[in-house]
């Protein structure tokens, strides 16, 4: 069957599977909008854009970073969580336009980015003097442990979570992140200390396993580790 043959949803569907799959999407996307105009019109379909893996093309970030942030300005308001999560970052980290950051960031959120919502809480911990800034990020950060309350699968989880989300900042910005002031420590002599044999000590794998009296005692340590990698 000819191309001209198949109905446009199924060269849709072709697209955005090579937009997802390709080793070089944006390349191969633009190869196939050069070759018909049945491809052309296929490309600009929003769920091509929502499945553009553009965590693929850091390349570009590095070679034209002008069309680098136009290509994530264009599948971001397609829908595409990653390209939301890195965008938000961009603008935090190099831009210092953290109204529009957050808004990229909890989009990316809302459909599931795991890393997104790390971000925000770490960035409203970051910045915790304003008015209900700790509940709103514990409020996020609890998202990524919502499927298995306080289990070592969570936390592991979460340092899986926090590699991920270093890996995109470095690839941004040099910049590291200060702390205005350190958490206020828990009353709690005993929160925070090493401890192992405990099913809910800490251990992601890079640091001893700790105890913690509560969850915000969890994402304040947290907040700490992930200050001191960036």
């Amino acid at each position: 069957m000819e191309i001209a043959g198949l109905p446009p949803d199924i060269l849709v569907e072709v697209t955005a599977n090579i937009a997802t799959r390709s080793s070089t999407p944006l390349d191969d996307i633009v190869n196939l909008r050069r070759s018909c105009k049945l491809f052309r019109d296929a490309t600009a379909a929003r769920k091509v854009g929502r499945c553009m893996a553009v965590q693929r093309e850091w390349r570009l970030h590095w070679w034209d970073k002008t069309r680098f942030l136009s290509v994530l300005r264009r599948c971001a308001a397609s829908g595409n969580p990653e390209a939301s999560y890195i965008l938000g970052l961009e603008l935090f980290c190099n831009r210092r336009r953290k109204a529009s950051a957050l808004r990229h960031l909890r989009c990316a959120m809302e459909h599931g980015h795991a890393a997104a919502a790390y971000m925000i809480g770490m960035i409203m911990l970051h910045q915790s003097r304003s008015p209900g800034g700790t509940e709103q990020a514990l409020e996020c950060l609890d998202r990524l442990s919502a499927s298995a309350s306080a289990g070592t699968w969570t936390r592991r989880r979460v340092a899986s979570v926090r590699r991920e989300a270093l890996s995109v900042m470095r690839r941004l910005t040099m910049r590291r992140w200060r702390m205005a002031e350190p958490p206020t420590p828990c009353s709690n002599p005993w929160c925070g200390k090493a401890e192992t044999g405990s099913v809910e000590a800490w251990d992601d794998g890079d640091d001893e396993e700790r105890r913690f009296c509560s969850r915000t005692c969890w994402w304040k340590h947290e907040y700490c580790k992930f200050i001191q990698k960036i």
